[in-house]
């Protein structure tokens, strides 16, 4: 016959080692569940680093293209001859220009005394008597270098410019920057206008005849309103280059 006393005690111990299994199953559990969490943390570090490490590699690589495929400059003095208003004599500009991707400046003033005649795209010949001009660039929207020839590149370069003037023109009188409200009685310091210019390097060397420079204003009623009653919706300024340079890298896209 069984006693008793051992039987409790055998099922005491079971009991017990059960308990002790349960408690080392959990505790294993537990211990994976961390290494795990762990694991997860180390693989997010590990994504966000590698995140980090590809935007900078696209960042350092744009910059390199923009270097290497989108390299422009240019500086010096376009000279443009007019017909005087008598059609006897010439009025010679000697304007002054300077570019490169982050800016365009372009500076246009009368010297002369005789009044010229500018036969203007959109409105026909107009005669001024005076003529001060200075286009800043202040957005670079676009901005491409191309292949023109064999030998030569060009690049396009379009946005917004503030331009300065003073005019006094046949049939207008003399005209100023106004509001781009359309008050003309409210005098502004300059007009905004959309430009484009589309500059060409012979690569032979410095400037010369096969070199470019032409720049297109294209002015709206609102924003410019002085300047688009002289000159229409568009106008292409451009010249003979005279010590000047323009430097344009072949791209390969």
């Amino acid at each position: 016959m069984e006693n008793p006393k051992s039987n409790n005690l055998k099922r005491n111990s079971i009991f017990a080692i059960f308990v002790v299994i349960i408690f080392l199953l959990l505790g294993l559990i537990l211990f994976l569940n961390s290494n795990l969490n762990s694991s997860n943390k180390d693989i997010d570090n590990l994504n966000a680093e590698i995140e980090t490490l590809r935007l900078s590699a696209l960042e350092l690589k744009e910059r390199a293209e923009r270097v290497t495929n989108n390299f422009a400059s240019g500086g010096g003095t376009v000279v443009r001859i007019f017909e005087t208003e008598d059609s006897l004599d010439v009025v010679t500009f000697e304007d002054f220009f300077t570019f490169d991707r982050y800016h365009l400046n372009y500076i246009s003033e009368k010297k002369s005394e005789k009044s010229f005649n500018w036969d203007t795209k959109n409105r026909g010949r107009v005669v001024f008597n005076d003529f001060k001009f200075n286009l800043i660039a202040t957005t670079v929207d676009k901005y491409i270098s191309k292949p023109f020839d064999i030998n030569s590149n060009s690049i396009t370069m379009t946005g917004l410019a503030e331009v300065r003037f003073v005019m006094n023109a046949n049939p207008f009188g003399e005209l100023l920057p106004i509001s781009n409200t359309g008050d003309v009685s409210n005098q502004a310091e300059f007009e905004i206008l959309k430009y484009k210019l589309v500059a060409t390097d012979s690569g032979l060397g410095e400037a010369n005849k096969f070199d470019n420079f032409d720049l297109t204003i294209m002015p709206n009623s609102v924003e410019a309103p002085n300047l688009y009653k002289v000159f229409g919706e568009s106008e292409t300024i451009t010249g003979e280059l005279k010590l000047s340079e323009i430097t344009i890298e072949r791209s390969e896209r």
